[in-house]
């Protein structure tokens, strides 16, 4: 442990400041350890960038309300599917050009499928180095190489928002994920699916129920989202909540049938 943390601990704590610090330094032991492997998904990265500028994206999550919601009217559209979402594809007949997960338990327990999807899939997060500490299996069951982000820590410390994927992208949840893939991508408009945000033990569209914790904790999260909020409106561009329902009312609500 460096100097300047033991100094931090042996007096008054600034927890911010510690977590911060401790979080860039297990950042860097991660990074120097597959420092070749970024560097050459990089590669990849930059033709990426600025792909989709000024078009509109959709962004879908696992919330129940996805039972509620008619995908006919974004069928032709680009779309994020997330985690084991795949279970659904056929029901609501949508095909998402990009995947993202970021979890370690969904990868562990979907691997097989979501490696399989036709999409370009990124991994973040423990996704990102469970699949890198065992490339060789994985990529077994994979149809397309995924795209590993490198990770710069959880969002809640350092309430920043990853605007260069080749820098990196900041982790907390799998919409957080998204959120930073579709602003590098250059999308103008994202519009959010599926975010339900319960303020108790949920459950996803395929019934599976998650843990969540309380008011509290989403109010953290919530917090993350105003984050992006102004990240993305400084820079012109703007979220929406197009989910049926929900408790997401950090940016502004639109019916997907008012879409045009």
């Amino acid at each position: 442990m460096s100097n300047d943390i033991i100094e931090t601990i042996n007096t008054k704590i600034d927890f911010p400041l510690y977590f911060r610090k401790f979080s860039g330094l297990i950042k860097r032991a991660y990074n120097h350890r597959y420092y070749k492997e970024f560097n050459n998904q990089n590669k990849r990265i930059e033709k990426l960038h600025n792909l989709h500028q000024g078009e509109r994206c959709f962004i879908i999550g696992m919330g129940p309300s996805l039972n509620n919601t008619d995908f006919s009217l974004i069928k032709d559209e680009i779309l994020f599917g997330v985690n084991n979402l795949y279970s659904g594809l056929k029901r609501f007949n949508i095909k998402p050009q990009y995947w993202c997960v970021a979890d370690s338990y969904v990868f562990n327990n979907h691997y097989k499928p979501i490696l399989d999807l036709d999409t370009t899939l990124f991994l973040t997060e423990k996704a990102g180095k469970m699949f890198l500490d065992n490339k060789q299996f994985y990529m077994k069951y994979s149809r397309n190489n995924p795209i590993v982000l490198r990770p710069l820590g959880y969002m809640g410390i350092w309430n920043k928002v990853g605007t260069d994927l080749t820098i990196g992208a900041y982790g907390g949840m799998v919409i957080y994920s998204c959120l930073q893939i579709a602003y590098y991508l250059g999308f103008e408009e994202i519009y959010l699916l599926g975010c339900d945000c319960t303020l108790s033990k949920g459950v996803h569209f395929d019934g599976s129920t998650y843990k969540k914790g309380g008011v509290d904790e989403w109010s953290d999260k919530f917090k993350l989202y105003e984050v992006f909020k102004d990240a993305f409106e400084d820079n012109g561009r703007k979220i929406y909540n197009s989910t049926v329902g929900g408790k997401l009312e950090v940016f502004e609500r639109r019916k997907l049938e008012e879409i045009k």
